[in-house]
Order: structure tokens, then sequence, then C-alpha cells
């Protein structure tokens, strides 16, 4: 790296003190165990068998993970019956657990696995609006927003993919009036803005805020809240918002880690992975490249604990936000150590 080139972000190359960390955060421990966090819905997972996971934030997985798994076979089995010859890559499944179980360890069930169903309807959208040129994969992206809300559209190939959506938004509210509009204008907030940018980023400061929207962490966000039947009112909201974005980094940068394995040998017109604009920004090796990126994401994971402790000082502590900060950093962790160990990201798993 040259000593010209700048970046917004301050690497600390100090070893964090996780000593100091609140109790609220649980430790790794040597086997299985129930969550600090819940005594019924979640089981602690030990990370330490996978060394390529650098989380340090904790990971659980739901009880009910076979039940929870079956959302992602049906969402599975609805795509594959209407596009037959696509070409997906593997579901949501992991050697230790779904991605939804591990990613919200202690929501509600029945939320969970329909939270479940949705996303896994969106990622295999995503690998079939891939291959779709840039103009027609926002004309597709309308109809299946216009979908969530009931919307008609006339019948042809793009809103057979959008009929896949119809009903999510019914099912939502049938559970939860009062959480819905929310969930539902996360996900029409996520078609909105996925495609939205048609050429490359030149620096990993740009890149990282629009991947933080790219990603879908607002749905997993808004989903999180949605399982847990919590929902932060406007000055919650307000007060975690810094909070929020830095989690939503993580979460980005976590993704392109561990998907540029499958990623870097893909040809497509939209390139969303932090990794070449690395390499591109400051003249680095595809290798040195990671490595940076790794550094980038712990850093955001350290400053992602540190909102996390002016969060819960500005909120008192209230049970409401300690159960926030403590999914939060569930789903970070599971994001991450899934990601290190699914199929979808490491073929031959």
């Amino acid at each position: 790296m040259s000593k010209s080139s700048t970046l917004r972000f301050k690497l600390s190359l100090k070893r964090p003190n996780f000593n100091v960390l609140p109790n609220f955060i649980p430790r790794h421990k040597p086997s299985l165990s129930q969550s600090s966090t819940s005594s019924t819905s979640s089981t602690k997972l030990e990370t330490s068998s996978e060394p390529q996971c650098i989380t340090t934030f904790p990971v659980c997985v739901h009880k009910d993970d076979s039940q929870i798994s079956q959302g992602a076979v049906d969402a599975r089995n609805n795509f594959q019956h209407l596009l037959p010859d696509a070409n997906y890559r593997p579901h949501s499944a992991g050697p230790y657990g779904n991605f939804f179980s591990i990613c919200w360890p202690d929501g509600k069930m029945e939320r969970v696995k329909l939270g479940t169903e949705i996303i896994e309807t969106l990622w295999l959208y995503d690998d079939v609006i891939e291959d779709v040129p840039h103009s027609g994969a926002l004309e597709v992206h309308a109809r299946v927003r216009d979908s969530l809300v009931g919307t008609p559209a006339k019948a042809n190939s793009k809103s057979q993919i959008a009929s896949l959506f119809k009903d999510f938004g019914e099912r939502i509210t049938r559970m939860d009036k009062d959480g819905a509009p929310r969930v539902i204008g996360s996900l029409k907030s996520y078609l909105d803005n996925y495609d939205s940018q048609k050429t490359p980023f030149d620096t990993i400061e740009e890149y990282t805020e629009f991947r933080r929207v790219n990603v879908g962490f607002g749905i997993m966000e808004s989903f999180m809240q949605w399982t847990l039947d919590i929902h932060l009112n406007e000055t919650e909201v307000e007060l975690s918002r810094d909070y929020y974005l830095s989690a939503g980094r993580v979460m980005g940068l976590t993704n392109d880690l561990y998907s540029w394995n499958v990623e870097r040998t893909e040809p497509g017109d939209r390139q969303w992975n932090a990794v070449p604009i690395i390499m591109k920004q400051y003249k680095l090796s595809e290798e040195d490249a990671t490595v940076f990126l790794r550094g980038l994401i712990v850093y955001h994971e350290q400053q992602t604990r540190k909102l996390a402790l002016e969060v819960l000082k500005r909120t008192g502590d209230s049970p409401k936000m300690v159960k926030y900060v403590n999914a939060m950093g569930l789903m970070l962790g599971g994001n991450c150590f899934w990601s290190s160990t699914c199929p979808r990201y490491n073929p031959g798993r």
C-alpha cells in the first residue's frame, strides 16, 4: 500500500481487551451450552473448530432448526417448479444449521420459518437476476416489489417470478398486523436499491455504504426484530442509528469475504464485492486484498461493539434495547460463522 493512500476508516492493530465487555456479549465455551440470552430457544455453538471464521461475536442455533429449515425447502420447491431449468447455488443449509436458525436463534419459530421462506426465495431470485441485463433487472424488481402489496401484474416471464412473492405480505400481516408494515417496507426498499448502482465503485469507503444496503441488512434487521416481537420506536431508532449502520457494514463486508470464493470466477455486469475494489484502490494482490478485508471486518465489529455500549447507556439499559443488542450480536456472529462453513460459499463441504 503506498504511503499516499488514505482510508477514512482508521484501522487499529491493538488487540482488543474483551475482559471489559459487558455480560450481554456471551463468551465462547469449549462445548455446546444454552445461550446466555435465552434458556429455551437456542444452543451455543463453538466456533474454534472453524479457524476460517473471524467473528468476535457469539454464535447460537435455534432449537427448532429442522422445522425452520422446512421454510427454505418450501421456497426452493416453489422456485424450481416455476423455473425448473434455472441454475442455483446451494441454499441456506449449512453443516451447523440453517442460516436463519443461526442468525435469529431466539426468535419465534413460526416467524423465523416464514422469514426463512421469504429470504430464501429472494436468494434464489438473486441467482436468476444476476444474469439479467441491468435495465431488465430493474423491471423485474419493480414487479416483485408491487407483488408484495398485492398489485396484479400482466402475465409474462417476469411476472411469473414476481408471483412467488405475492402472498408473503398477507402472511406476515396475519401473524403480526402491527409489525408487518416495517418488514414489508424493508423488502420493498431492498428491491428499490438492489440494482441502483450500475458501475463499479472506485473506493472501499463508497462501496461499503452501498453494500450495507445491497446485502439485505435492512431486511435481516427488520425480521430480527419481528421474530423477537420487538419494535423500536422512533426515539430508539434514532438513538441506535449509528449502531445500526455499523452493524450493516459488518454484515456486508463479511458476506463479501466469504462469497468471493465463488464470485471471483463468475461473469456479470455488476461487480459487487469488496475484494476487487480493494485490489484496484490500493494496488494489492488478491491474497493481500482479502487479508485487508479481514482486518476491515474486525475493525467494524469493534466499532459495532463500542456503539452497542453507547446505545445501552443512552437508553438506560432498557430491557428492549438489551434484547435488541443481544440479537444483533448473534445475527452478525451467525452470519459470519455460517458464511465461513456453508456449501453456498464453500463448494465441496
